[in-house]
């Protein structure tokens, strides 16, 4: 039986200093939680209203409830048929990557799910996270990568020292900037590091002693300062995944 004490566990996982003393986050609607369920992610909780119907291949079944109780325990304003609680896995070490893509200081949520959405899209080999970027188990960036983060696993590091190694290798190291080259003109060639800045500041000032700035051209004089990072990712990773003629 599901019962209230049941409920706010699950709200209290809302919050950074439960997940993080839990080892749990929360998904929510058949897309998300089912992309996690066939990625092979733990599940500590699982309920459904009755008109969910469980997808072919899974082998768990979950805890049925009534409407009222799947909106009790959702963040959401209009629940969708399910929820489920997930174990946080372990951050894997990064090895033989040739694309990697770094975040300094992106702490909206939409745009850490965007862009690990664009991640899955564009197959990022590694997705390097600052310390001080959004959680990505917040609910609200679960929930916005629509199932990509099962498949999209950051790591969460200094990226001074990422800079350093991966120029280290001999790769190409860039940093995303409102100056530098164009990416037009930037080769992206294998092994290659692309770093994408905070939204209000841009990158940490340090990361250019390793890397080379780079920015998209803008085709005007007047008009948009700047573009959202979720958007400059996109257009960036576009540039950089585009086949050679």
């Amino acid at each position: 039986m599901f019962s209230k004490k049941d409920s706010k566990r699950i709200q209290q996982l809302y919050q950074k200093k439960f997940r993080q003393r839990e080892g749990l986050f929360v998904a929510e609607t058949p897309k998300v939680v089912e992309e996690f369920l066939k990625e092979g992610f733990i599940v500590d909780q699982w309920i459904a209203t009755e008109d969910y119907v469980k997808p072919n291949g899974v082998g768990l079944s979950p805890d049925t409830v009534s409407s009222q109780e799947l909106k009790g325990a959702s963040r959401l304003q209009s629940p969708n048929g399910t929820l489920a609680v997930f174990q946080i896995p372990e951050e894997l070490p990064i090895e033989n990557v040739q694309f990697a893509l770094g975040l300094d200081g992106v702490r909206d949520p939409g745009n850490m799910g965007t862009i690990i959405r664009l991640a899955d899209w564009f197959a990022v080999d590694a997705l390097y996270l600052s310390p001080d970027c959004v959680d990505i188990w917040n609910p609200k960036v679960v929930q916005s990568t629509m199932g990509s983060l099962a498949r999209v696993q950051p790591v969460t590091t200094e990226l001074l020292p990422v800079c350093k190694q991966w120029k280290d290798r001999g790769a190409g190291v860039y940093v995303a900037d409102m100056e530098g080259e164009s990416i037009y003109g930037a080769s992206f060639e294998a092994p290659c590091l692309v770093i994408m800045g905070n939204e209000a500041n841009g990158p940490d000032a340090t990361l250019t002693q390793f890397a080379q700035t780079i920015t998209i051209p803008r085709f005007k004089t007047q008009g948009a300062e700047s573009l959202n990072v979720a958007m400059a990712t996109s257009i960036i990773l576009s540039q950089a995944k585009r086949p050679s003629s």
